[in-house]
């Protein structure tokens, strides 16, 4: 890692301003996917409104990465326009539920990014109580289908 990648990071770290962070990003695009990558965790974290560890949380982290990435890459229409629409009818539960039991395409960004954790599926598997069998299991059968390992307790193990 370079003297100027870890000042970025730490300077990620710092900084809660959304519009500071997506610059990062896309200043660091091409030079430094460690910076990108870290970037962008951190801005969707930011961007999501409830508290930190809730499902409500997570599920807008998740929100906000997917529509980030579609930024970054160009796309004409970069928002959820199907996630957000059934998160304000049915919630956030119902709506990681649906993800996790019909793969969307979010996940398939989302891992080929590299960012596991920031899924649908990892969500449901964080917050396990909240959500049924089926889906959890579908979740686990997603993700390690994708190469990802879990530990027991349903965690993503980041390598």
């Amino acid at each position: 890692m370079t003297t100027e990648e870890t000042k970025a990071l730490a300077r990620i770290e710092s900084t809660t301003d959304p519009a500071a962070l997506r610059q990062i990003a896309i200043n660091a695009r091409g030079k430094s996917e460690n910076v990108e990558r870290e970037a962008l965790r951190r801005l969707a974290t930011v961007s999501a409104t409830h508290a930190p560890g809730t499902v409500g949380h997570d599920c807008w982290a998740m929100v906000h990465a997917v529509e980030e990435l579609r930024r970054l890459n160009g796309r004409k229409v970069s928002r959820m326009n199907r996630m957000r629409p059934k998160i304000e009818r049915e919630g956030e539960i119902a709506a990681l539920e649906y993800c996790a039991l019909n793969q969307t395409e979010g996940f398939s960004e989302v891992m080929n990014y590299g960012m596991p954790e920031l899924t649908a599926e990892a969500i449901v598997l964080r917050h396990r109580d909240h959500f049924s069998q089926a889906a959890i299991a579908a979740a686990r059968a997603r993700l390690t289908a994708a190469g990802v390992q879990i530990d027991d307790l349903g965690n993503i193990v980041l390598t």
